[in-house]
């Protein structure tokens, strides 16, 4: 029994314990990082006591000055103010006090933030400084009767301008702790003008230099060069490292052309990204001797004159581009190398051998050519190599890079070739003239032999699938290709300027895409395969002696664009097989008759389009820009893009132009257009006439297209019943449109329509239109009435920034409604729904959605807020019958100040409150389980928010943005029937622990004294024997 008593106690002390701090209100504050707090939650926050304005930080349990409002010359820092310590110093806190003398610190602050002391220039001594762990930038700027002061080993960064301006200071107290130090952390400082011309050095650090020397030396105990230290002066010739340097930092001495000789200590163990980049009079870097471990980015690129390059057995990295634009003429890797950049070795066209130690784990030198460890790829090929090379047996891969530059003329398979991998910019700007793609190839990457412009012989072989963009641009000796059947694809721009004569594309590939054979200006001869499917925009633009082309009956996808610039183009034909394409003359068709897709060429001066043409495609006149006399069939319904702008018949219209039955373009100043009786169209952008002011439409209209009427300055519109389709954008900005009718009739509204029509004050949307697309009526601020017969969907901020609305009725055929549809509507007082809708509902203005699932009886069940009306002003009271908030629901309601839930309410989803900025105060019920990612993001005046522990999932974006939401702002409380719970489970424990005590201690006296009576029976027994 004795040994169970401890556990037990201890199990009801747990529990006791875990009761208490449940039951009591935490808050939920992020530790180990660092808080910013904005200005407006200062103000918000902060107290006055002795002098001094603070606010509260970590988590409430000290305090941060944030202003000095006292008088006094000799400031001693309090401990404490409100009962909490004082442990920073905030920014700005004594900036500009002309009074203070003497600063004592207290031993609990560990923070002097920017400009603490900026400009307090009576200061002559801060003591206390020992506890400090950090000092931000600017804080003693200024202080100009600052004498010394004693720099604290805790504190390892000396920030930008920390001390700058503070003239009298002589003495400052360094230590060898120290990681950072600004250039300009003492510019103007005595003590940094009594230092000797050369390099600056604080502590461990160099951090500056001072006037123009020539030689100039670390001294002893200095470990680190701080970043760009040296930049650009050119005035240095000699570096002399110090024993203990061990980094030299960013770009410290880039840039030092007159820089020649840099004697590096044993010590060094990494050179920054950088560090001497740029420095053209560099001959010889020997760290033969030292210790180091990391040469980074761009470390000697553009030593131009660097002929020596020793690396110790240490190094195990280079970072790309290290060695760029160098001349060393070879190179050594040690056993510990273990990686390389892709450039790192770039535009060293000296260099001719890469050797590596046997006993290196990631590298092997072939020949002077850098490899794998197996020797299956093929890493770095020295560019200095020149003349002819083959790859060994078993190389499976040539490496990203792995050629660029080299000198080399022709590449050659081995015997039986495993090369199956050509690497991104693999032989780019290489002087290669002859290489044959191994079968096993099926890819040749991005910019692979890009500006290779000896390039003149090139062979494919049987299994390669895909050619990437700029595979071979710009490799002008390249006159002839011959591309195998299993090539299927050919990326952007893959021939672009090559210098092609022929091409014969083979017949597998399938897709020629964007610009794939652009500016092959000699190109005389090409073969398009048989199975070619697609010729994307500008596929062989601007191949200028490009007489004739066949299409094959394959083609599927193409436009005029595809020959652009093809000037001496004057014959294409297609394939009498073809089900997609004809050829009318000079001029291409669908097969169907209905669109023209080639005008002709340019030789082409006259052009009567087929009879049953419906469109004519946005190319269509690319290389028939010669066209002055223009026949259109009565059939035309669509002129897409500006296909005619180009056109001599265009250059030498006015007026109102027409194409056929369609309005091709308003030209000149026209202030009234009337569009003729038994015209069909608008064309895109044909009213795009700042003149325009009025305009009469024919009942015979079926089509406004995009942009139609832009930029123009209609004030009235009637669209008739004929017309099925307005374009996107089609009255975009049209500020002056203050009256628009939609007759039933119009099926299709496109996406901005109407958008930015700042005057227009009312529209009814017909029967005939079932969607309300994206920004349809965005931005028409004067909108206060709309009437919406049957739509069915209204779709993302279809009237967002309708200021004026007040409020709307949702048709009875409305299926799905975007939560923003109405976002920035600020009057927007009530949003009601129809009856007999079988998914919305409106509740005193806002709008229910109904659950996927039906009630019993099979009635539609409301318990989701879908939308809230962002006009309804004052604090909204959540019904208790909804349980749920969808995403969006009050999405910038900023009318809205206060929002209460129901007992029975569960979920919030996401965004749900974004950036309502009239709320105050959020309590949740207990009921609550989810709160949503940024379910009250940006929601500016949001101050205290408080939610029970049994919520189950709390997304940790939810108050992102929250400017007032800090440490005291979000509360969590335990249920009442969890804490009861736990004071009844403890009450019982404590019950049974005191039943248990009360029997232990009876059967303890009962032990106690049988022992009692067996001792006097024992001892009456012995003094019977002794008698």
């Amino acid at each position: 029994m004795t040994a169970f008593k401890k556990p037990l106690c201890g199990i009801l002390a747990f529990i006791l314990v875990f009761v208490f701090v449940a039951a009591t209100p935490i808050s939920v504050f992020a530790e180990d990082e660092e808080v910013t707090i904005s200005a407006k939650e200062i103000e918000l926050n902060k107290e006055t006591e002795d002098g001094y304005e603070f606010i509260k930080v970590d988590s409430g349990s000290a305090v941060e000055l944030i202003k000095y409002v006292g008088n006094e010359t000799e400031v001693k820092v309090p401990t404490k103010l409100s009962g909490l310590s004082v442990i920073t110093v905030g920014e700005g806190c004594f900036e500009g006090n002309k009074t203070v003398e003497s600063i004592k610190l207290n031993s609990e602050i560990v923070t002097v933030k920017d400009r603490a002391f900026k400009d307090c220039t009576a200061l002559k001594e801060v003591t206390k400084t020992e506890s400090l762990t950090s000092v931000g930038a600017s804080a003693f700027e200024g202080c100009t009767a600052l004498e010394e002061f004693e720099y604290p080993e805790s504190v390892t960064a000396v920030p930008e301008k920390c001390f700058a301006g503070a003239t009298a200071l002589k003495e400052i107290k360094e230590h060898k702790n120290l990681k950072n130090v600004a250039v300009d952390a003492f510019e103007g400082t005595a003590w940094e003008n009594a230092q000797p011309d050369g390099a600056l050095s604080f502590g461990r650090v160099t951090y500056g230099v001072k006037g123009q020397v020539k030689n100039i030396e670390i001294p002893k105990g200095v470990s680190l060069i701080e970043d760009y230290v040296f930049l650009g002066c050119d005035y240095i010739e000699t570096v002399t490292l110090g024993p203990d340097v061990e980094e030299i930092g960013l770009y410290a001495f880039q840039n030092c052309t007159n820089l020649k000789e840099v004697n590096f200590d044993d010590a060094i163990g990494v050179l920054e990204a950088g560090a001497f980049k740029g420095c053209s009079s560099l001959k010889v870097a020997d760290f033969s001797e030292s210790t180091l471990a990391a040469i980074g980015y761009e470390a000697f690129a553009g030593c131009s004159a660097l002929e020596t390059i020793k690396i110790p057995e240490t190094l195990s990295d280079i970072g790309d581009f290290a060695f760029a634009n160098t001349k060393f003429k070879e190179i050594e890797f040690g056993k510990n190398i273990n990686a390389v950049g892709a450039n790192s070795f770039v535009g060293n066209t000296a260099l001719e051998t890469i050797n590596v130690v046997d006993n290196n784990k990631e590298f092997s030198s072939i020949d002077g050519v850098l490899y794998n460890k197996k020797g299956t790829a093929l890493v770095t090929f020295p560019a200095g190599k020149t003349g002819t090379y083959e790859l060994p047996q078993g190389v499976e891969e040539i490496r990203d890079y792995a050629f660029k530059n080299a000198k080399l003329s022709v590449v050659k398979l081995a015997e039986e070739p495993a090369l199956r991998y050509i690497g991104l910019n693999a032989f780019e700007a290489s002087q290669i003239e002859e290489i044959e793609i191994s079968a096993n190839v099926e890819k040749i990457n991005s910019n692979a032999f890009k500006n290779a412009k000896k390039l003149n012989k090139v062979t494919f072989n049987e299994g390669l699938k895909y050619i990437a963009a700029s595979a071979f641009e710009n490799c002008k000796s390249l006159k002839e290709i011959d591309l195998p059947d299993t090539l299927h694809d050919i990326a952007n721009a893959a021939f672009k300027n090559a210098g092609l004569k022929s091409v014969n594309l083979g017949d597998g590939v399938a897709k020629i895409n964007s610009e794939a054979f652009a500016e092959n200006e000699k190109l005389t001869d090409l073969y398009i395969g048989k199975n070619v499917e697609k010729l994307g925009d500008g596929a062989f633009a601007d191949c200028a002696k490009l007489v004739a082309v066949n299409l094959p009956a394959s083609l599927k996808v193409f436009s005029g664009n595809a020959f652009a610039g093809c000037d001496s183009l004057v014959k294409i034909t297609v394939d009498k097989e073809s089900k997609f394409y004809k050829a009318v003359g000079s001029a291409i068709y669908t097969a169907d008759s209905k669109a023209l897709v080639v005008a002709g060429n340019k030789n082409t001066k006259s052009l009567i389009v087929a009879d049953g043409t419906e469109v004519i495609k946005a190319n269509a006149f690319e290389i028939a820009k010669n066209v002055a006399e223009l026949s259109l069939p009565a059939t035309l319904k669509e002129i897409q893009g500006k296909a005619l702008d180009n056109t001599a018949w265009f250059k030498n219209a006015s007026g109102l132009v027409y194409a056929g039955k369609i309005l091709y373009r308003v030209k000149g100043a026209i202030p009234g257009v009337v569009v003729e009786e038994g015209t069909v169209a608008i064309a895109d952008n044909a009213v795009n006439n700042k003149a325009v002011a009025t305009v009469l439409l024919p009942e015979t209209l079926v089509k406004i297209g995009d942009n139609a009427f832009a930029g123009s300055s209609v004030v009235t519109v009637a669209i008739p019943e004929s017309v099925k389709y307005i374009g996107v954008g089609a009255f975009k900005d049209v500020k002056a449109l203050k009256t628009v009718t939609i007759a039933n009739g119009v099926e299709t509204i496109g996406a901005g329509a109407f958008e930015g029509c700042a005057s227009l004050k009312a529209v009814a949307i017909p029967e005939s239109v079932k969607l309300i697309p994206a920004d349809a009526f965005a931005g028409c601020k004067k909108l206060s009435k709309v009437e919406i017969a049957s739509a069915e969907k209204i779709g993302k901020y279809a009237f967002s920034g309708c200021e004026s609305l007040e409020t709307i009725t949702l048709p009875a055929t409305l299926t799905e409604l975007d939560p923003i549809s109405f976002d920035g509507c600020t009057a927007l007082q009530a949003i009601e729904v129809a009856e007999g809708n079988a998914k919305y509902k409106s509740l005193d203005g806002v709008v229910l959605v109904a659950n996927e699932e039906k009630a019993e009886d099979g009635s539609l069940v409301f318990e989701t807020i879908a939308l809230y009306p962002a006009g309804k002003k004052g604090e909204y009271k959540v019904p208790e019958t909804v349980k749920n908030i969808a995403d969006r629901a009050f999405y910038n309601c900023d009318a809205l100040t206060g929002i209460v839930f129901a007992e029975g309410f569960n979920n919030i989803g996401a965004e749900s409150f974004f950036d309502c900025d009239g709320i105050k105060t959020i309590t949740m019920p207990e009921s609550a389980r989810d709160i949503g990612s940024y379910a009250f993001a940006s929601c500016d005046e949001l101050r205290e928010f408080v939610v029970y522990s049994n919520l189950t999932y709390y997304a940790e974006n939810a108050f992102d943005g929250c400017y007032y939401i800090n440490y005291d702002a979000v509360t969590i409380k335990v249920e009442d029937s969890s804490a009861s719970l736990l004071i009844v489970i403890a009450a019982v424990f404590v019950v049974i622990g005191v039943i248990w005590y009360l029997v232990y201690q009876k059967k303890q006296k009962k032990i106690e004294k049988e022992i009692q009576e067996k001792i006097a029976k024992r001892e009456a027994l012995e003094a019977t024997k002794a008698e």
